[in-house]
């Protein structure tokens, strides 16, 4: 049979493709055992042994192919259920093109297949996922099954539902409870939204075609009718087996979208059950945050930064036991450097901007894990944590897989052809061209494109907020293609095993092989009526100083369902003080001194009221902008593309402020701010008054002199007239460096505020800056000035020149770099810089860091400053992209400390002094533009960071050179570059860490800041002592929002407050013991005194100016 193939629509699918004490125990044991196993922790069950043959078999016909319906390869779930009360968990896998199978586990791993005889298996239909609910409150689990194949006929696609009838047989009756939903049903899952102590059901349904853009997501959106078998619906529960679609009057709709997963819980810890929705393709995810009663709000931009674009699976977990569960949703971005340069989709930059103006959220392709910051906002914190790459992913799972008591995560991935591969694309593209796109059997298209099975992927969890790669170690070698995954206590020996659904394969039963070397706790609920199983119960462990916190959920994951047993690894320890079970009616259970390793039966009906405690938090500061800043200043960037000439620009170089400063310009004992303004914005000048208010205080020179992109700036004495004038460093990329633009600005004071400017009292300065600041460095008196270069336009990351200005006495600034400090003119592309003595000798060095710059130390010998060696204050291999420095005493032993704030831990670029991360640049293709190549190291090997589209778009020569993107992925940077590697400019990273520099006797020992300040880049610090406890505390903030689009932006800090206690040791505060919260694009943190006391503001870029006040006063 001959069949016609769109060539078009092949390349637009793969686009966007009380108190109670009792004890009931099961398995009791109170020997001291093993923190870490070593071994295999898993062990693949042979099928034979098992008896569980089931394959999610797929084939592809004319009819029903990749081409016609895309999700042909997503996989089919898993559903752990103990069918007969036994106490054995038992197996339910569906089926897409096969029927479902349910397995009755007999004990010792072995499985009888009943699924004939249950009933299960007569019902046609494309099978996805399976959720596990006693729907009924007769203590037995049913099973829902959503359907939702590429056509949707004859109720081919009606959801089904099976009622246990407690004899290991099943009776259809979706119909009778009104849950028979016939959209395209893909994943559901059973919660209690309303807290009336019965189960809901949320159901995701996708649009009945393939190639949904942005336009008609908006347009199907705003329309006021419902399509049932397209829109995601809310089903309540009546509490009389039956179920009514709420899905319009609780916020639920409108939506459009190819909901893959449906996770529930209370995230945010405010009693009632939220809902988040993974998306595929185009639509962002959906964030319904439950504001009571019974109603939702989807806040997805208002509680994230970004998230994935491409989103399969999530599932929630808390990762760092603080009580908090975090967000792992997966996505597609290859781990391994070759398939990453071949198997990816194109991120197209204009089309990333377009969807932004729409309004759709950040979307980036790789796995996000949402840090919850405790106040409702989660933070990506993927790429630190090490989990952020796992291929073509389905399944995440949280849990506590080695007992240890911090929960470690498993993947399941692997897509049966690999429709991205860019290469074969093409040969396809020319066939079907050839061919007129007509093809003698679809096998002839589909049979180009490679099939290659993958390894699942196993994190340990390292307890610092990263994980380590397990799968050889723990024994999860088996290349696959796996989809649906779940976890459970298969043997009863209180440890998790591992189902996974394969295609093309039989599933995989992994068996846990702690086999009791480590201690753990288990609890079986028994809910109140309506919610049999006390789904969304929220229990904590507490032993100790240390917590684990699980709330109990069933559907987890990729079209799965686990068992309904809440597990505590416990490692070594046999000691609980307690474990406390908060019900979602207001009621608790708490058990003193539980006995580890048991399975502990907890009874709803022996609860009590749940005696809240308010307690009285005050936070150090609280945000309180509107009424301390009249009018408020918000900085408005202007629009410029900085990749026009440099298309692989890692970061936009015209987008980085504003600055501020802070002085008392009309001496009134109180102290005023500047804030800088973009280019075309007029910077501003606040005035605070006796109310502890400021006013905008107009100043027509600032005004008139809006062009300017202002950086940095200082106020200080430069005239010795006694007042502070204004020195503006003016910076940007908009416009070629000799235009006098990036002329620098002197505005002085008349004593009462307002400004006048002079720039006769400057040299030339054709260089865009980045810092000023200023001192007395030569000990006559008045004021000299370091102003620092950061980046010449069109030329990154070649140098630009920086300015050492000596003050003449009367207010003239004299350039003296080159006459006094030729190591200074274009030492780097500067960001910060600090006056400090760092040796005791009571003359002031100069500390400068930049991007791809070491820590430098400059000296002042008898006026002459020479940079210092890097060993002789112990700075060797701190170059980084370091954005800002700061000279305190911080453990009070009499000299200066610095903090450094660098680019951070968690981003898409990583270095250390064994494997630098690396720019090279030059004109290589002799086009007269700069081309930049960043390189990193794959195992021994320099590679190009950016791939061969990219890269040729720069450098078209590369696309002749490499014709595939199989040969671009298989040569080293040397094959690409030749002889360029030896020409232009060459700078390494090797550190990207935020640091403290200790110093002892003017040798720098370095401490990274703790993991929570390693977040995003780090723009602004402050110190003082907030407590008065003889400590200095520090606060962090930053992210760095203009990064390339293939990079991910820093956007996962959200501001920091650390105190000190001593001995260089910093404590990081919660957002709600801080009160700071500052997830934007942070440039910039001053203290301002106010009523005597230090408050902060906060300069933003394309945001505000954000005023926080001191809780004290």
């Amino acid at each position: 049979m001959r069949s016609s193939i769109s060539l078009n629509s092949i390349k637009l699918d793969f686009l966007f493709i009380g108190v109670i004490i009792f004890y009931l125990s099961l398995i009791s044991c109170n020997t001291k055992k093993s923190d870490s196993f070593t071994g295999k922790l898993f062990t693949l069950q042979d099928s034979t042994i098992t008896g569980i043959h089931f394959d999610n078999s797929i084939r592809e016909t004319t009819e029903e192919n990749l081409f016609t319906f895309n999700y042909i390869y997503n996989g089919a779930g898993v559903g752990v259920i103990d069918v007969n009360n036994d106490g054995l968990q038992d197996i339910y896998f569906t089926g897409n093109q096969v029927p479902d199978k349910l397995y009755l586990n007999k004990g010792n791993f072995k499985f009888e297949d009943i699924s004939s005889s249950a009933g299960i298996d007569q019902f046609g239909g494309w099978h996805n996922s399976v959720s596990t609910v006693d729907i009924n409150n007769d203590g037995y689990m049913d099973l829902y099954i959503c359907r939702g194949g590429f056509k949707n006929v004859n109720g081919s696609n009606r959801n089904l539902l099976f009622i246990n009838n407690k004899n290991n047989t099943f009776t259809e009756q979706a119909v009778s409870y009104g849950i028979a939903d016939e959209g395209y049903s893909i994943a559901s899952s059973f919660f209690d939204y309303d807290n009336d102590n019965d189960l809901d059901l949320i159901v995701t349904n996708r649009p009945d075609h393939w190639s949904v853009n942005a336009d008609e997501i908006i347009r199907v959106k705003k329309r006021d009718s419902i399509d049932l078998a397209t829109t995601t619906r809310l089903y309540r529960n009546n509490g009389n087996n039956s179920f009514s679609d709420v899905s319009k009057e609780t916020g639920i709709f409108p939506n459009y979208s190819y909901g893959l997963s449906a996770t529930t819980g209370d995230i945010n810890n405010d009693g009632m059950c939220d809902i988040y929705i993974s998306n595929d393709f185009v639509e962002n995810d959906y964030f319904y945050i439950n504001s009571g009663p019974g109603t939702f709000q989807e806040m997805i931009k208002n509680v994230t930064n970004h998230v994935p674009y491409y989103a399969m699976g999530t599932d929630f977990g808390d990762i760092d036991n603080d009580g908090n569960e975090e967000i792992y949703s997966v996505e597609m971005r290859p781990d391994d450097y070759k398939r990453s340069k071949t198997t990816m989709p194109l991120m197209q930059p204009a089309y990333f901007r377009s969807l932004k103006s729409d309004g759709f959220h950040d979307q980036y392709m790789h796995n996000v894990l949402q840090y919850n910051q405790g106040n409702g906002f989660f933070s990506d914190i993927a790429q630190m944590a090490g989990v952020d790459k796992t291929d073509w992913s389905w399944a995440p799972l949280i849990s506590d897989f080695d007992n240890d008591g911090w929960k470690d995560i498993y993947v399941t991935n692997g897509y049966l052809r690999d429709v991205y591969d860019r290469d074969q694309n093409i040969q396809i593209d020319k066939f079907l061209k050839s061919r007129n796109n007509i093809l003698d059997s679809i096998q002839q298209a589909l049979g180009k494109l490679p099939s290659v099975k993958l390894v699942n992927y196993i994190f340990q969890n390292n307890k610092d907020l990263s994980f380590k790669k397990m799968m050889k170690n723990w024994g999860i070698e088996e290349p696959s293609f796996s989809n649906g995954a779940a976890v459970a206590d298969l043997d009863n020996d209180g440890d998790l095993d591992l189902v996974i659904n394969n295609i093309n394969d039989p599933a995989f039963i992994y068996k846990n092989n702690l086999d009791q070397q480590s201690n753990y706790l288990r609890l079986k609920l028994n809910g109140p009526h309506g919610n049999t199983y006390g789904i969304g119960a929220k229990v904590t462990l507490y032993s100790g100083d240390q917590k684990q916190y699980v709330e109990l959920r069933t559907t987890r994951g990729y079209l799965s369902s686990s068992e309904p047993i809440v597990h505590f690894g416990l490692g070594s320890n046999t000691k609980i003080d307690s474990v406390v079970i908060l019900w979602n009616s207001l009621k608790e259970t708490k058990i003193i001194n539980p006995k580890a390793n048991q399975l502990l039966t907890v009874d709803f009906s022996k609860s009590t009221d749940r005696k809240v405690q308010e307690k009285k938090l005050i936070p150090y500061f609280v945000e309180y902008s509107a009424p301390h800043i009249h009018p408020p200043f918000y900085h408005i960037e202007n629009e410029f593309d900085d990749y026009k000439n440099q298309q692989l620009l890692p970061q936009k170089m015209s987008a980085l402020g504003p600055f501020l400063a802070v002085a008392d310009v009309n001496k009134d004992g109180l102290e005023d701010f500047y804030v800088g303004g973009a280019h075309q914005q007029a910077g501003s000048l606040y005035m605070q008054n006796d109310s502890g208010t400021f006013h905008l205080k107009t100043n027509p020179i600032f005004i008139k002199d809006n062009l300017y992109e202002d950086m940095g700036s200082v106020f200080f004495d430069a005239d010795g007239d006694g007042d502070q004038d204004l020195y503006v460093v003016s910076g940007g990329t908009e416009i070629v460096e000799t235009n006098p633009i990036y002329q620098d600005r002197l505005y002085v004071n008349d004593g009462l505020g307002n400004f006048s400017k002079d720039l006769s009292n400057l040299p030339v300065i054709r260089s865009s800056g980045s810092c000023i600041i200023a001192a007395d460095i030569d000990g006559d008196g008045d004021i000299d000035l370091f102003r620092g270069g950061r980046t010449i336009p069109d030329k990154y990351p070649f140098p630009p020149k920086s300015y050492l200005l000596e003050n003449d006495g009367h207010g003239k600034f004299i350039d003296i770099t080159d006459d006094k400090a030729k190591e200074l003119r274009n030492i780097g592309m500067v960001t910060s810089a600090v006056w400090v003595d760092l040796d005791e000798d009571k003359v002031l060095e100069l500390v400068l860091v930049g991007e791809w710059m070491p820590i430098t130390v400059f000296k002042n010998s008898d006026g002459i400053w020479t940079k210092e060696s890097l060993e002789k204050y112990g700075l060797t291999n701190t170059e980084g992209w370091w954005n800002k420095v700061i000279a305190d005493d911080l453990d009070n032993d009499g000299d200066m400390d610095l903090v450094c704030g660098n680019l951070g831990e968690n981003y898409k670029f990583h270095a250390s002094p064994d494997k630098p991360f690396q720019v090279y640049c030059d004109d290589y293709d002799g086009n007269g533009t700069f081309d930049i190549v960043l390189a990193k190291y794959n195992g021994g090997d320099l590679v190009p960071v950016r791939g061969r589209q990219c890269s040729s778009e720069q450098m078209p020569f590369l696309a002749k050179k490499f014709p595939t993107y199989k040969d671009f992925a298989n040569a080293k940077l040397e094959d690409i570059l030749g002889s360029g590697l030896d020409s232009g400019a060459h700078y390494q990273a090797k550190e990207f860490r935020s640091i403290i520099l200790n110093n002892n006797k003017g040798k720098f020992s370095i401490l990274p800041l703790p993991k929570h300040a390693q977040f995003s880049p780090i723009q602004g610090i402050i110190i003082k002592d907030l407590n008065n406890d003889g400590h200095k505390d520090i606060i962090i903030a930053g992210n760095l929002y203009d990064a390339e689009i293939e990079t991910t932006r820093g956007d996962a800090s959200v501001g920091l407050l650390m105190l000190g206690k001593g001995n260089m040791e910093f404590k990081p505060l919660s957002v709600q013991e801080s009160g700071i919260f500052m997830p934007y694009n942070v440039k910039d943190l001053k203290w301002v005194t106010v009523y005597g006391v230090p408050n902060i503001l906060v300069a933003t870029n394309n945001n505000p100016v954000y005023f926080f006040r001191n809780s004290s006063k």
